[in-house]
């Protein structure tokens, strides 16, 4: 019987562009939850699944607002690169700036968790 966790939690903090952001990486069996936010809040979430045929995975809003469509965006990304399903909620206002910050950071961390990717 295997007894490894099936289930891994990181959380950190940084401050980007002088906001302190939050982070939130909840690593399941065949997929993973990102949150990432400047407040303790779920305003949002979407979903992203690799393409079976196509390279572009297929993404949607679960709940909240679909204007900036941040959380679709890096939720698509992350499926891409991982392939497996990625559950994401970003609850930081748009700065393109920030976002890209917030991207490089979340990945350095995705890569510790995720080495062999």
């Amino acid at each position: 019987m295997d007894m490894t966790p099936s289930i891994c939690i990181t959380d950190f903090s940084e401050n980007i562009l002088d906001k302190s952001i939050h982070f939130k990486i909840i690593r399941l069996e065949q997929s993973f939850f990102v949150w990432v936010g400047s407040k303790p809040m779920l305003s949002n979430m979407a979903v992203a699944m690799p393409a079976t045929y196509g390279q572009i995975p297929a993404v949607s809003t679960l709940f909240g607002a679909k204007l900036e469509q941040i959380s679709e965006s890096l939720a698509q990304k992350l499926a891409k690169k991982y392939k497996c399903q990625v559950f994401v909620s970003c609850s930081v206002p748009f700065d393109a700036n920030l976002s890209v910050l917030i991207e490089k950071r979340l990945a350095q961390e995705l890569n510790q968790i995720f080495p062999s990717s």
